[in-house]
């Protein structure tokens, strides 16, 4: 256990109160217009919904698999625990656009907890480090991003900060009494990371093979193999899918990556390093972030200067003092392996929610350069100090939420691409057309339609379609993108046309 050089400034009280006081506004800030902001649901968010509700009300998917361990949707397979997650939350809260990215605020608050028990053990509960770790945590551009729309990465953010705390414990701290369970634990969590996002079907073996390679010795061979063996057992429904489903899972992959192309070996390791490369350059982390403004919002980076200040000074004094102990060197291999799944793959690197756990293990080893500061002797530098990078974190907390609540929800509406969505199939029914189509371009934009129709008053049970070809009639009603209206443009029959002022509009043809 790392002990902290410096006592509490604050009283028991006090720290309960400002710990309050900080967790109000990160609530506020997590919640606040969840529906609207960024504008629409994407269709894969969509997909998730519909998904969700088919599996909460008849138990299967949309293409009728009976509690599938991967449900399939918009031409890939969906990763099973955010969607299963999600149809609890439908069902308990009710079906809407804010219900459904509040799953993900329900997986972030997790991530938030099991960090701050991460956090208070590894630094003996400093205020200030538990502090620094509610607000950094809380507003991390990376992870808020993230945490306000409805996709499956934010569960690996959860499943990571768990199995960090899990493998402290078992190798740190857990007594005997506890040390078989917190094992087998472990090791379930471990397993069950493959299920949460595409990458983690790779980190999850990595990690264990890092685990065997850091731990490994006499005391910790029992502790290990109980870690391995429900590591294992956790991924039996991964293997009995992949057997029955030959090449489901790696579809997506094989389509993306550049290891399925005719290049040479030395090609394709080429251009892995220039991608892994670009994971950890300043434009990425500090700068521009992910150009796709779904996973990134346009102002900055990833992560904000001062946590990246924080996290070299970390590994510096970690380095420099010689301060090594097996979890730190645990961590900091995860660090350099962390973005490796998404260097497989060149369309879109850098890539946000590729990378995910590279912001987390980041952020960590910011929190040990929050301890570095105590190494100060004098008080008044090391107070000067933290008070110094505090300033600048606030600053920089208080510029991204800015923007982020006064200038994203625009830049967003192209990049969700389904504003309106809701009221222009609304206006649609109100006008009791004998079939609604919706103009699919692409043709996967017809999970919008399936979720959004559970949204809308239909109580003439109007009939509803999608197609990416569309040939108006007399008494329909078309729904479209603003991109695809001149595909209408040789329909000039009389019509009434409802603007959302979003990007889906309505276009209802008379009988």
């Amino acid at each position: 256990m790392i002990k902290s050089p410096n006592p509490s400034p604050f009283k028991q009280s006090t720290q309960h109160l400002i710990f309050f006081l900080l967790l109000l506004p990160i609530l506020t800030a997590h919640t606040l217009s969840l529906a609207e902001i960024p504008a629409g649901l994407y269709l894969d968010e969509s997909s998730i919904g519909f998904n969700a509700v088919s599996l909460m009300e008849t138990g299967r998917d949309e293409h009728g698999a009976l509690l599938p361990i991967y449900p399939k949707s918009v031409g890939d397979y969906k990763n099973p625990i955010f969607i299963y997650a999600s149809a609890v939350v439908l069902k308990v809260l009710g079906i809407s656009e804010f219900n459904l990215r509040f799953t993900s605020v329900i997986f972030y608050l997790c991530a938030l907890a099991l960090t701050l028990l991460l956090t208070k053990r590894l630094f003996e509960d400093n205020p200030i480090i538990r502090l620094y770790t509610l607000v950094a945590f809380g507003f991390l551009p990376m992870f808020f991003t993230i945490s306000r729309i409805a996709f499956e990465v934010i569960t690996q953010l959860a499943w990571t900060s768990a199995s960090l705390l899990l493998i402290w414990m078992v190798f740190h701290w857990s007594s005997a009494k506890r040390e078989t369970l917190n094992a087998l634990i472990c090791g379930f969590v471990l397993g069950t990371a493959t299920y949460t996002y595409s990458t983690g079907r790779l980190l999850s073996f990595l990690g264990m093979g890092v685990l065997w390679v850091v731990y490994l010795k006499r005391l910790s061979f029992k502790k290990l193999s109980l870690v391995t063996a429900t590591f294992l057992g956790a991924l039996i429904p991964f293997f009995v899918f992949s057997i029955r489903n030959p090449g489901a899972i790696t579809s997506r992959f094989s389509t993306l990556s550049y290891w399925s192309e005719e290049l040479s070996l030395a090609d394709k390791f080429v251009i892995f390093f220039q991608n892994y490369l670009t994971y950890f350059s300043p434009r990425f982390l500090l700068f521009q972030g992910d150009s796709n403004l779904r996973h990134s919002t346009g102002f900055g980076g990833i992560i904000f200067a001062s946590v990246y200040l924080l996290a070299m000074i970390g590994i510096t004094g970690i380095v420099i003092r010689k301060k090594f102990n097996r979890f730190n060197i645990f961590l900091f291999i995860s660090l350099l392996l962390s973005p490796v799944a998404a260097a497989l793959i060149s369309e879109g690197t850098p890539h946000a929610l590729r990378s995910m756990t590279l912001g987390f293990y980041i952020f960590l080893f910011s929190c040990y350069g929050v301890r570095e500061f105590f190494s100060i002797e004098n008080r008044w530098a090391r107070t000067l100090a933290l008070t110094g990078i505090a300033l600048l974190l606030l600053v920089e907390i208080a510029a991204y939420q800015t923007d982020y609540f006064l200038a994203y929800p625009a830049r967003s509406v192209p990049a969700m691409g389904c504003q309106g969505f809701q009221s222009s199939l609304q206006f649609a029914i109100d006008k009791h057309p004998s079939k609604i189509i919706f103009l699919s371009k692409p043709r996967e934009m017809y999970a919008n339609m399936q979720f959004y129709s559970l949204l809308v008053d239909n109580p003439e049970d109007i009939p509803l379609a999608w197609d990416n070809r569309v040939k108006p009639k007399p008494n329909q009603c078309i729904l479209y993108h603003i991109q695809n209206e001149r595909e209408l443009a040789p329909y000039p029959d009389p019509y009434e046309e409802f603007d959302s002022r979003g990007v889906i509009k309505a276009r209802c043809y008379l009988p």
